[in-house]
């Protein structure tokens, strides 16, 4: 197996993460790769950070912008650039299992009608413990979705939409150079939504690697109310309607979800959502919690939600419900927390250590 990878890095500000992250693709099973790092003018130590490793390693090719270009467009930059038979995404935050590529690649190889494969990914903090499980019970089933139902597919809980555990042939990536990405933030969603849409693709059972959760994580902070990101979502649909490179069928089924997306159903979703945050906050608050919950309150009102807005503001400033719902809930949220903690700890020491070994060596140190 001779074709090689480029591993496209996008990055900005986060050098001590992103020597892990490269460390990681430089330690694959799969020696035949190309990194690619693309900083968006952070004007830290990133250039030393990449400069330490590549000195040994003619692998790592590094571009600097002059000034910050936005991060979608230091994507579609990298993304301009793949011109080898395979590539991949990693994100500046995030490392990967020695076996990754390696994985993938048996697939895509074996399988010419395949275009990309996915793998599992698990949630880490910045300790590497374990903090959310994957999808898949690791058992290394591999399974090919090679007709209509594949959109489908991607929108079932059963298979992840992380794009760090993919491997793409080189043909792919310009979907993500045509699609429309000026207002779409999350638009790795909207790359793997239309790349579902229009070619085959396989996922593999198997962790192929670790998301990391901290502070400065993207996702961290999320609006329950955001109506505007319920309108991206629906472009994304629509975007896929009107490409007539897309099967019919396929195109049929973006009409349906953009029907969901459009029922009464996902107003009960944002309550839902925000009044889990409240009860939360109660039990253990934190200036993190506090800020997420007057970010839903704020939000709910701007989205016109008036009576919503006004309930949430009256439940989070009532000292006299917070001691009641703390006085119910905490012990049974303690008790639960415990226990997921325990069942996490078991799952890394029982069926993900393996991979989880695989990257025991590779810490986070900050070049100085």
């Amino acid at each position: 197996m001779k074709n090689k990878l480029t591993v496209l890095m996008p990055t900005y500000r986060r050098p001590k993460y992103l020597r892990r992250a490269m460390l990681s693709v430089l330690g694959q099973t799969y020696k035949n790769i190309q990194i690619s790092v693309f900083d968006n003018a952070s004007g830290d130590g990133t250039k030393d950070t990449v400069k330490s490793l590549s000195e040994n390693d003619e692998r790592i090719k590094y571009h600097c912008h002059s000034n910050n270009i936005g991060m979608l467009n230091n994507f579609k930059y990298a993304f301009e650039s793949v011109d080898t038979p395979y590539f991949a995404m990693l994100t500046d935050d995030d490392l990967l299992a020695k076996d990754c590529y390696q994985d993938a690649l048996n697939v895509l190889e074996n399988n010419p009608d395949i275009m990309f494969v996915i793998l599992d990914t698990v949630l880490v903090d910045e300790d590497m413990n374990l903090v959310g499980a994957g999808r898949s019970n690791n058992a290394n089933q591999l399974v090919f979705y090679r007709d209509e139902s594949r959109f489908d597919a991607v929108h079932s809980e059963s298979i992840p939409l992380t794009c760090i555990a993919m491997v793409f042939r080189k043909e792919v990536a310009q979907i993500y150079l045509d699609m429309d990405d000026r207002f779409d933030v999350g638009s790795d969603i909207r790359f793997i939504f239309y790349a579902a849409a229009r070619y085959n693709f396989a996922t593999l059972s198997k962790v192929g690697a670790f998301v990391t959760i901290h502070s400065g994580s993207f996702s961290v902070v999320k609006n329950n109310f955001n109506l505007v990101h319920e309108g991206v979502q629906i472009s994304r649909y629509i975007e896929i309607f009107h490409d007539e490179r897309v099967a019919k069928p396929i195109r049929d089924r973006a009409v349906f979800y953009i029907s969901k997306l459009l029922t009464s159903k996902r107003y009960k979703s944002m309550v839902v959502g925000a009044m889990i945050r409240l009860i939360y906050n109660y039990c253990k608050p934190s200036d993190l919690g506090n800020e997420i919950i007057e970010l839903d309150i704020i939000s709910s009102k701007d989205a016109g939600y008036l009576k919503t807005s006004i309930i949430l503001n009256f439940l989070y400033q009532s000292a006299i419900i917070e001691k009641v719902v703390r006085l119910v809930l905490s012990s049974f949220l303690k008790k639960r927390s415990i226990n997921n903690k325990l069942n996490l700890l078991e799952l890394e020491n029982g069926i993900y250590k393996e991979v989880f070994d695989s990257v025991s060596d590779i810490k986070l140190v900050e070049i100085k």
